[in-house]
């Protein structure tokens, strides 16, 4: 693909590593309420996927409903979110959330379909 500029692999392993290292903290989110949740471990895995993991503990407590979670960088800016609906016992069980995600560079596939393809 002559018309594709290539990220070079040492640089995307770099993006990696500040995303990973740009990870600061996570909410949950109880009912309308958002809690706060300290990073357990961020690491960039052999794959080149960025894996977080947080726990959320017993800061709320009664059975729960956890309906969203976001990341966020040191200076208080959303990396990102996702909805989800994790239910937890009360005072009985912990939720070591992982999240996960890639950087990586694709180009559009032969098809023509607007799908793209990795690199």
């Amino acid at each position: 693909m002559a018309d594709v500029f290539t990220l070079d692999s040492n640089y995307l392993a770099g993006k990696r590593t500040e995303i990973k290292n740009d990870i600061a903290y996570a909410r949950y989110k109880v009912g309308s309420s958002w809690y706060q949740a300290a990073i357990q471990n961020a690491v960039v895995l052999a794959s080149g996927v960025v894996e977080v993991t947080f726990l959320i503990d017993h800061t709320v407590s009664g059975n729960i409903t956890v309906t969203g979670v976001e990341l966020y960088d040191h200076n208080g800016q959303r990396i990102g979110s996702k909805t989800v609906s994790i239910t937890r016992a009360d005072a009985t069980e912990g939720i070591l959330y992982v999240c996960r995600f890639s950087l990586f560079q694709v180009k559009e596939n032969t098809s023509n379909t607007g799908a793209y393809d990795a690199l």
